[in-house]
């Protein structure tokens, strides 16, 4: 039998949606819902107050400035349950409403403290957040923009380079707008059993992933890996083959084109990240860890009310240098670019926590479907191993 295949039989992130299936009538919460309870609200209250007091900077807000005295233990094994269980668990419990813009973000830096004190950079400019909404003040056309920003749905992908993906749900649309997870491990096994050909084509490492646009460079890598007795996977659509903003007419292209085999192989993978998704149903003041090297997710379309916010989400990237997966190699530099050489950082970069969304949305130059791995222009920040 298959190594792989033999891990998965009883690991937790080997999953199918049923498991998560709430016990109707039942009053309990499923086993991935943490509730924090009046009693952790408290904590979380009283852990504000001192930020209260000063002007906001997020840089401040650690586990020893946002001590959660109780509750710490509870978000402790929701690490343990994102790293070694099923790969992703929601605190619930929270109401944003009672809460500043720049409250709910100190709230959503400091609880995820506990699941991953480090944050990756989310691009070029020192952006360690991003909110994923679509905003109304915006008069660029959707298409203008990256599809985080827009009401349309998003396919299954990573987002790739961050090994924890946080989410923190400010407001919700009118309808639609579900996210969905999928274990790469459950992806996995039907793979071997059912599709060895595609199996085979997702594990090598001959995946052209552009990394930048002028000029259009590229690394080659597999999207599924097996290495340490887990499962990665590290798939973006939008980051596969050439951009069409960097093709230029008449020329030979510089990022290879996918094959006939390698398009069929996503195909496959996307049917199947379908049929064993999971809906996270997510509430109001959700905050949402997703173990994002070992499960997909997606996202569908949805419609926003004629008045108020919209759906608004808050995202950040995060690694928990105890409980880290070890990055593969060929890997590596999508987790560099937000992660650091050697997952060290950026000690010169200086860096932006937006507490709002901009009002005035700038047209990146290279959309793509999730805007997960950002397409930038110039050198990255580790160039090692790019074509």
């Amino acid at each position: 039998m298959d190594k792989a295949l033999r891990f998965t039989e009883g690991h937790p992130m080997f999953w199918t949606s049923n498991a998560f299936a709430t016990v109707e009538g039942s009053s309990d919460a499923p086993g991935h819902v943490y509730q924090v309870g009046k009693q952790g609200a408290d904590e979380v209250d009283a852990a504000l107050g001192p930020f209260r007091k000063c002007t906001f900077d997020a840089e401040r807000v650690t586990r020893e400035t946002f001590v959660l005295p109780t509750i710490q233990a509870q978000l402790a094994r929701a690490s343990l349950d994102v790293h070694e269980g099923r790969g992703f668990v929601i605190v619930r419990g929270l109401d944003p409403q009672r809460y500043t813009a720049e409250e709910n973000l100190t709230i959503f830096l400091g609880i995820s403290n506990y699941i991953g004190e480090q944050r990756g950079v989310q691009d070029k400019m020192g952006s360690m957040l991003t909110h994923v909404t679509d905003s109304k003040v915006w008069t660029t056309p959707p298409e203008m923009r990256h599809g985080i920003h827009t009401t349309t749905g998003l396919a299954w992908h990573c987002d790739m380079g961050a090994d924890v993906l946080a989410l923190h749900v400010r407001s919700l649309p009118k309808s639609g707008g579900s996210t969905f997870v999928a274990s790469s491990w459950t992806i996995y096994r039907e793979l071997a059993e059912s599709y060895p050909t595609v199996l085979e084509a997702l594990c090598d490492a001959n995946w052209p992933i552009q990394v930048s646009g002028n000029p259009p460079r590229y690394i080659v890598a597999p999207l599924l890996h097996v290495s340490d007795d887990k499962i990665l996977i590290s798939v973006d659509p939008g980051r596969l083959g050439l951009h069409p903003a960097t093709a230029k007419i008449g020329t030979e292209p510089p990022v290879p084109a996918l094959s006939q085999q390698q398009l069929e192989a996503l195909g496959v993978l996307s049917a199947l990240a379908t049929k064993h998704r999971f809906c996270l149903d997510l509430k109001l003041g959700d905050i949402v860890f997703i173990n994002n090297l070992g499960l997909l997710h997606a996202r569908d379309p949805y419609v926003d009310p004629a008045n108020g916010p919209g759906r608004h989400l808050v995202r950040l990237w995060l690694r928990n240098p105890k409980l880290a997966w070890t990055i593969p190699q060929a890997m590596r530099p999508p987790w560099e670019a937000a992660f650091g050489p050697n997952g060290k950082g950026f000690p010169g970069l200086e860096k932006r926590y937006p507490v709002e969304p901009s009002l005035v949305y700038k047209p990146p130059k290279y959309t793509a479907g999730s805007a997960a791995f950002v397409l930038e222009d110039g050198e990255d920040v580790n160039a090692e191993g790019y074509i």
